[in-house]
Protein backbone atom coordinates (compact mmCIF):
# COMPACT_ATOMS: atom_id res chain seq x y z
CA UNK A 1 0.00 0.00 0.00
CA UNK A 2 1.12 3.55 -0.75
CA UNK A 3 0.33 6.50 1.50
CA UNK A 4 0.39 9.91 -0.14
CA UNK A 5 -0.16 13.37 1.28
CA UNK A 6 -1.78 16.14 -0.70
CA UNK A 7 -3.12 19.67 -0.38
CA UNK A 8 -6.37 20.85 -1.93
CA UNK A 9 -7.38 24.50 -2.34
CA UNK A 10 -10.98 25.68 -2.05
CA UNK A 11 -11.85 24.04 1.28
CA UNK A 12 -14.06 25.96 3.73
CA UNK A 13 -15.77 23.55 6.13
CA UNK A 14 -16.59 19.98 7.17
CA UNK A 15 -18.91 19.60 4.16
CA UNK A 16 -15.89 20.16 1.92
CA UNK A 17 -14.08 17.34 3.73
CA UNK A 18 -17.04 14.97 3.26
CA UNK A 19 -17.50 15.78 -0.43
CA UNK A 20 -13.80 15.48 -1.29
CA UNK A 21 -13.52 12.23 0.69
CA UNK A 22 -16.47 10.74 -1.20
CA UNK A 23 -15.03 11.78 -4.58
CA UNK A 24 -11.49 10.59 -3.85
CA UNK A 25 -12.65 7.19 -2.59
CA UNK A 26 -14.04 6.56 -6.09
CA UNK A 27 -10.53 6.48 -7.58
CA UNK A 28 -9.66 2.89 -8.47
CA UNK A 29 -7.31 1.41 -5.87
CA UNK A 30 -7.93 4.00 -3.14
CA UNK A 31 -8.54 2.28 0.18
CA UNK A 32 -8.66 5.21 2.61
CA UNK A 33 -8.90 9.00 2.52
CA UNK A 34 -8.42 11.29 5.52
CA UNK A 35 -8.08 15.00 6.15
CA UNK A 36 -6.10 16.55 9.00
CA UNK A 37 -8.21 19.71 8.98
CA UNK A 38 -10.78 21.70 7.00
CA UNK A 39 -8.02 23.48 5.07
CA UNK A 40 -7.46 20.72 2.52
CA UNK A 41 -4.48 18.92 4.05
CA UNK A 42 -5.13 15.25 3.42
CA UNK A 43 -3.73 11.80 2.87
CA UNK A 44 -4.82 8.74 0.97
CA UNK A 45 -3.85 5.09 1.01
CA UNK A 46 -3.97 3.22 -2.29
CA UNK A 47 -2.66 0.06 -3.88
CA UNK A 48 -0.68 2.17 -6.38
CA UNK A 49 0.69 5.71 -6.61
CA UNK A 50 -2.11 8.14 -7.44
CA UNK A 51 -0.97 11.03 -9.60
CA UNK A 52 -2.20 14.62 -9.56
CA UNK A 53 -4.22 14.12 -12.76
CA UNK A 54 -6.21 11.26 -11.19
CA UNK A 55 -7.06 13.42 -8.18
CA UNK A 56 -8.03 16.35 -10.42
CA UNK A 57 -10.30 14.10 -12.49
CA UNK A 58 -11.99 12.74 -9.36
CA UNK A 59 -12.66 16.30 -8.16
CA UNK A 60 -14.19 17.53 -11.45
CA UNK A 61 -17.40 19.42 -10.82
CA UNK A 62 -16.19 20.78 -7.48
CA UNK A 63 -14.44 24.03 -6.64
CA UNK A 64 -11.39 22.18 -5.29
CA UNK A 65 -8.01 22.36 -6.97
CA UNK A 66 -4.93 20.26 -6.27
CA UNK A 67 -2.09 22.34 -4.87
CA UNK A 68 0.41 19.47 -4.55
CA UNK A 69 0.75 15.71 -4.11
CA UNK A 70 3.64 14.08 -2.23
Amino acid sequence: MNEQKFKLNGFHCESCVRLATMKLKKIAGVQEVSFADTEGNGALVADHVIDKAEIEKALEGTEYTVCHVE
